[in-house]
């Protein structure tokens, strides 16, 4: 009889990814809702962009729901994504390790999985496809003396880097780590001039799939109103501004202040409603948005850069102090760790004839999460600190898909890092992807540790 370590495992972790995967769905189907994905929805069914959110996911949703009314085929198809990562990672290893059998079934107890996974929420879609894309381009770095194989599994990860990209607009960093970790992982393969075009080939390919992709579905799913288009700079252009009055409220406005000075003194007294955790209390300021909504074009980005640059260390106080929020969750309860159930605005609620929803499964669900609040595994620290390590695990071991499954790690501590200057609340599913990173890095890793047992045991001798 084998030792156990040189059994292969694949199998078991393989019908345990499986099993997991209907058991969320059994859990989640028909899926939960907020705001953001009720109106997607109805912007999906209607045919019309009405928010600033991307909108390939409104157009994706529009699409399965024509084919299965409400978001069931979205919800399995979504999650079908990651766990056929999650699947495909057993085929990198030579044989898989009973370690990465523990930790799938740990990480399946998450409520990153077990409940993520059934929230139709972009931040799921562009985590579950970003991983997905990377998972590609590892299997193209293991497979590059197989032609075929090589350009399929190049044109899978594009693509889906690039769907990723068009689902949560930071979300190019994805596809910019992927590109820099298959360069790397070519290194022994051709010359680095090769690896270059190569990892350039892959950015451009993703952005030319994103610019084709963008056009077409903004003239599929028009912008009902085109003056929203840049609403989303705007926002976080207007918070930035009131965090840096409420740290000093005679800092100069200008030019705002000799345009539009109504709407200078209306952002000066939205600074008793200012708080780092989101942006939502400032609707308490009455008038505050007839005001700064009216200004002339380029008024507002005019103020903002001057008050940056003029005001540095405030701006610079004030983002950290949000991004502390966020990455930290000081207050988890404040920053919606979990959602479950249907919740959104009443008219569109009906316009869908979708009813709102908590029932027992729901509050189940949630009853589950609330044990895990204010522990490691509902804490964006925990899951930074592991995505690091397991990078520099993953370069050390040294395999051509190692390089590119770090670059994943990187891609999302990037993604989190960004949220430094665009956090406008603390919602700790803005920072999901950099969890389900190093999750999906670790089970990499665990899938094969033997192989960087080796490693280290060479470098020693």
């Amino acid at each position: 009889m084998s030792d156990d370590r040189e059994r292969d495992f694949g199998g078991l972790y393989r019908g345990i990814v499986m099993t997991g995967l209907v058991i969320i769905l059994a859990v989640n189907l028909p899926g939960h809702m907020t705001t953001d994905s009720v109106i997607q929805l109805a912007e999906g069914r209607a045919d019309a962009q009405r928010s600033f959110n991307p909108v390939f996911m409104s157009w994706l949703l529009g699409r399965l729901d024509g084919l299965l009314a409400g978001t069931s085929l979205f919800v399995a198809m979504n999650a079908g994504v990651f766990f056929a990562s999650l699947i495909a990672l057993s085929r990198l290893a030579p044989r898989a390790h009973w370690l990465a059998v523990v930790l799938v079934l740990l990480a399946l107890l998450t409520p990153q999985l077990l409940i993520y996974q059934g929230v139709v929420w972009k931040d799921v879609m562009f985590a579950n496809f970003a991983i997905a894309g990377t998972v590609c381009l590892a299997f193209a770095a293991e497979r590059w003396s197989q032609v075929r194989s090589r350009y399929a599994l190049l044109a899978g990860g594009v693509i889906l880097l690039a769907i990723a990209a068009l689902v949560r607009q930071n979300g190019v960093l994805a596809l910019l780590a992927g590109a820099v970790g298959l360069t790397l992982a070519l290194r022994s393969h051709s010359g680095w001039k090769t690896c270059l075009v190569t990892g350039l080939g892959v950015v451009a390919a993703g952005s030319a799939v994103i610019l084709l992709l963008s056009a077409t579905l903004h003239r599929a799913l028009p912008q009902a109103d085109p003056s929203t288009s840049d609403a989303g700079l705007r926002i976080i252009q207007h918070f930035d501004i009131i965090g840096v009055l409420a740290r000093d409220r005679q800092a100069s406005l200008e030019p705002l202040e000799s345009i539009a000075p109504k709407a200078a003194d209306a952002l000066r007294d939205a600074t008793a409603f200012y708080s780092p955790e989101r942006i939502d209390t400032l609707d308490q300021a009455k008038g505050l948005g007839g005001h700064i909504w009216s200004t002339p074009e380029g008024v507002v980005p005019a103020t903002w850069a001057n008050l940056v640059m003029h005001e540095f260390p405030d701006y610079a106080s004030h983002r950290l102090e949000v991004f502390r929020q966020i990455f930290l969750t000081p207050d988890i309860l404040a920053c919606l760790p979990v959602t479950t159930g249907v919740q959104g605005p009443v008219d569109v609620l009906s316009e869908l004839a979708l009813p709102a929803r908590q029932d027992r499964r729901d509050n189940q669900l949630i009853n589950y999460a609330t044990w895990l609040y204010g522990t490691p595994v509902l804490s964006h620290l925990p899951y930074a600190l592991i995505s690091l390590a397991t990078m520099v695990l993953l370069l050390f071991r040294g395999r051509p898909s190692d390089f590119v499954m770090a670059g994943l790690q990187a891609g999302a501590l990037a993604f989190a890092g960004s949220f430094l200057v665009i956090a406008l609340a603390c919602d700790y599913r803005y920072l999901y992807f950099l969890d389900l990173a190093a999750i999906t890095g670790l089970i990499h890793l665990a899938l094969d540790p033997s192989g960087l047992g080796r490693r280290f045991w060479r470098s020693s001798t």
